[in-house]
């Protein structure tokens, strides 16, 4: 019985996880989220969340709905891969 490989995988693992977890605290607490005191009313401003909304259902309507069969796809091709083989 080999217990030093999986002790040094738990231990790198572990490493993982905390240099994962330093970088998204980072990334949260070291950001200078920018915000605005109201939302613009000008639907040609791109930073208008009514004017996004009307561009991907009006310009961008093929697109979007491509995308969204995509993510479908992987989605369900994610949860075949992860039932595994005894399952089927």
């Amino acid at each position: 019985m080999e217990v030093g490989p999986v002790r040094t995988n738990r231990a790198m693992a572990f490493i993982v996880c905390l240099l994962f977890v330093a970088v998204i605290v980072t990334g949260a607490f070291g950001t200078s989220w920018n915000t605005v005191p109201e939302l613009p009313e000008n639907p040609a401003d791109p930073s208008n969340i009514e004017g996004i909304g009307m561009l991907i259902f009006t310009q961008f309507i093929a697109p979007f709905e491509v995308l969204s069969v995509v993510l479908l796809a992987s989605l369900i091709g994610a949860i075949y891969m992860a039932k595994g083989e005894d399952d089927r």
